[in-house]
């Protein structure tokens, strides 16, 4: 069983293809810096948080979910209670 691991390993290594960005599509903000991320994370900005790291879903958003740092406006549940 090892050996299928090791496998998969030094295959992966020298002939996978390299992983996008953003893989598993997360919202937070360690997905929103390079990899390897430089010295101090954010390349000498801090960046500024606009929504919740669980955006998901979202209806009128450009994708699947909002990033953190994405100045996108959405409605939330919040908003849509103020609505009623």
């Amino acid at each position: 069983m090892q050996l299928i691991f090791v496998y998969n390993l030094a295959y992966s290594r020298f002939k996978g293809k390299p992983a996008p960005e953003n893989p598993w599509q997360g919202t937070s903000l360690e997905w929103a810096t390079s990899s390897p991320p430089p010295w101090d994370n954010f390349g000498g900005k801090l960046p500024v948080v606009y929504h919740d790291p669980y955006q998901y879903g979202i209806e009128g958003s450009s994708g699947d979910y909002v990033m953190q740092n994405s100045p996108e406006q959405i409605q939330t549940a919040r908003e849509d209670k103020k609505l009623i």
